[in-house]
């Protein structure tokens, strides 16, 4: 007869023990789903030693702050110091603390790429260090991927410190030749991977992907919505720098990163590499002006009247501009002149025309017969032609002449006069060294007095800054 307390026990012991599995079920399940709203699953987390009592508190969650603050102190004396080995190790044992911590990704990523590998002298160590910033970078969008900041950081530094370093026509080489193919490669905003062997293209792909990224009407800004609807909490909750209104910088880059491949294409801008022209060069200047009109196309809100819509587009055609308000036409004027505008559309005009193409490349083989010494045009061995300088000159000047005819705004700018006057200089010593005058119709002398007296070698050209470039490499193909 005392068997049924116990029985009760047993009853009451079980139905304890299933409401405390039931309920730890339902714990567990609430706490996946924070894990993945908050992407702090292992991928995230990564592989952390658990060695000490610091980090085993930090893993509980409730310390991780604190162990985070304690690294990031650590780290400001690490960089004081130039430990820079330390410091990476420090700095990604933050990220894996705090994934969502985004100065210290934008912190790490600039760090390397831009303070660490100015401290090496050799430009395969500083590639070294400029990638392994990009990789970072890379790394903080894939744990943050609706932070516009971020993927615009990783295209920049693609975009400028790889492109306009002191040693870009080598850096711009050793990516050529990276064989690393992840590093090389971006997703369209349909998911699709798309590799390219140039940076100024990966850095399109990314700045446009930034740009998209604004347009699709995600924020980073965690008190926008609930952890149920998707957005990550970020630690320190700080606005959207990147693509937030009136910031012009921001929209241009994917036209800016695609104007400067247009660029890079008509002369040696990668060491080894040739010039290319033909079909590539107008091909791609032409998707460099479609960029420019989807900028100029895009409707900003006037500065001190929000109702007010403005298109910097507007600013060249005067029947549009005629019905807008003082305001609106007052910042479509600012704003395109703000961000030279009516210079890069036009530029790209002219350059994608086919006299233009064509202009370029007697330039460039111009000054490639000019350093060569062959002034005047030859037959080889083989009794094969080989233009001179002044003939290439001469016939460039004159046709480029005709297509900025066509282009003011390109052609007064001071820029396109100095790149100009450049060659007319070099056509003036050719004919000098070969005992001719500078014929009386040749273009562009009434802007003589307004070229440098010295004008410096283009130092993102390979044929201008290095003498011995280094073996021939595969020519360029369009994207």
């Amino acid at each position: 007869m005392k068997a049924a307390p116990n029985r009760n026990w047993q009853i009451i012991y079980a139905s304890g023990i299933l409401v405390l599995f039931v309920a730890m079920a339902f714990y567990t399940q609430a706490l996946d789903r924070r894990k993945r709203d908050q992407r702090l699953g292992e991928a995230t987390l990564g592989q952390i030693d658990t060695g000490s009592f610091m980090l085993k508190l930090a893993l509980l969650g409730g310390f991780r702050g604190i162990a985070a603050d304690i690294l990031w102190v650590h780290a400001e004396d690490l960089k004081k110091a130039h430990e820079w080995d330390k410091l990476k190790t420090n700095v990604d044992l933050i990220t894996k603390l705090q994934p969502h911590f985004l100065s210290v990704w934008t912190f790490q990523g600039w760090n390397l790429a831009y303070n660490v590998s100015v401290e090496w002298d050799a430009p395969e160590d500083k590639y070294d260090w400029i990638k392994q910033g990009i990789t970072f970078l890379k790394d903080g969008v894939s744990k943050n991927e609706t932070s516009p900041d971020l993927i615009w950081d990783t295209a920049w530094t693609y975009y400028h410190k790889l492109g306009f370093a002191d040693e870009a026509v080598v850096l711009r080489r050793l990516f050529y030749d990276d064989t690393d193919e992840p590093f090389k490669t971006y997703k369209d905003r349909s998911g699709v991977p798309r590799k390219k062997d140039d940076n100024f293209q990966l850095g399109y792909g990314w700045f446009t992907n930034a740009v998209a990224l604004v347009d699709e009407g995600q924020e980073r800004l965690a008190g926008k919505g609930s952890i149920e609807q998707g957005l990550t909490e970020y630690v320190d909750r700080p606005l959207q720098h990147k693509g937030k209104p009136g910031d012009l910088h921001f929209r241009t880059m994917p036209a800016h990163a695609q104007t400067r491949y247009a660029v890079s294409l008509e002369k040696e801008s990668i060491v080894g590499i040739p010039a290319s022209f033909g079909e590539i060069a107008p091909l791609e200047w032409g998707n460099a002006h479609n960029e420019w009109l989807e900028f100029g196309k895009y409707e900003w809100p006037a500065f001190n009247n929000p109702k007010e819509m403005v298109r910097i587009d507007d600013v060249g055609h005067p029947e549009r501009m005629a019905p807008l308000s003082e305001n609106q036409r007052y910042w479509t004027d600012r704003w395109a002149h703000q961000t030279n505008y009516p210079y890069w559309l036009d530029r790209c005009a002219a350059e994608m025309e086919e006299q233009g193409v064509k202009a370029r490349r007697l330039f460039y083989e111009g000054t490639k017969a000019y350093k060569a010494g062959r002034f005047v045009t030859e037959k080889d061995g083989n009794g094969v032609v080989h233009k001179g300088a002044a003939e290439s000159f001469e016939e460039g000047l004159k046709l480029w002449d005709t297509v900025l005819k066509r282009h003011p705004d390109y052609r007064t700018d001071q820029l396109n006069m100095k790149d100009t006057g450049l060659i007319l200089k070099r056509y003036m010593r050719v004919l000098k060294n070969i005992g001719r005058d500078l014929p009386a119709d040749t273009p562009f002398q009434d802007k003589l007095r307004s070229i440098p007296a010295d004008t410096p070698p283009d130092p993102f050209d390979a044929m201008e800054v290095i003498k011995t470039p280094i073996k021939e490499g595969k020519a360029r193909s369009a994207r």
